[in-house]
């Protein structure tokens, strides 16, 4: 059974990040403009259910002050960033985490607990998504998953494809 305990720190940092850089670069995919703080509160409200999880590994990951660290360790990388950069970088290196996360999970846990963390990624990312509908005028009209973030959810749905555990000698 994965925990905390069962990763390295920096181990953990990437896995910690990586349901907030995904949720990041759902916004960012987007156009939403208002809808933003709609899909903000969505991301934290996803990231913390995940505490009443039947996966320990999740339960650790979205405790609160994990949920804090990873939104700081967030917005440091992003204040690195050029100005006008920050969606491209933000959906590179949630996608990069991602695929490293689940070749992590794929290695060190049982496939139950890499599955728990594909779906709960992929809720995190679709209820992301569909917090506000894009396109439209004070919430009227628009469309409930842009373009932008049709296409980032096909790239995030690759990155979580299964991971196959290495062979064993």
């Amino acid at each position: 059974m994965l925990s905390k305990n069962s990763f390295r720190e920096a181990e953990w940092s990437a896995l910690r990040d990586t349901p907030h850089l995904v949720g990041a670069a759902v916004m960012m995919a987007g156009s939403s403009g208002l809808g933003t703080l709609k899909e903000s509160f969505a991301l934290a409200q996803s990231v913390l259910g995940g505490q009443s999880s039947g996966v320990v590994l999740i339960r650790d990951l979205s405790n609160t002050l994990e949920a804090q660290a990873a939104q700081g360790a967030i917005r440091q990388m992003v204040s690195q960033v050029p100005p006008g950069k920050a969606a491209d970088e933000l959906r590179r290196l949630s996608l990069e985490r991602t695929r490293s996360s689940m070749a992590l999970i794929a290695s060190k846990g049982a496939p139950d607990e890499a599955s728990a963390f594909r779906d709960w990624i992929w809720a995190i990312a679709e209820g992301v998504a569909k917090a506000a509908k894009e396109g439209g005028f004070l919430g009227f009209g628009g469309t409930e998953v842009s373009a932008g973030e049709q296409a980032y959810l096909s790239e995030l749905k690759t990155a979580l494809e299964r991971q196959e555990r290495p062979a064993t000698a």
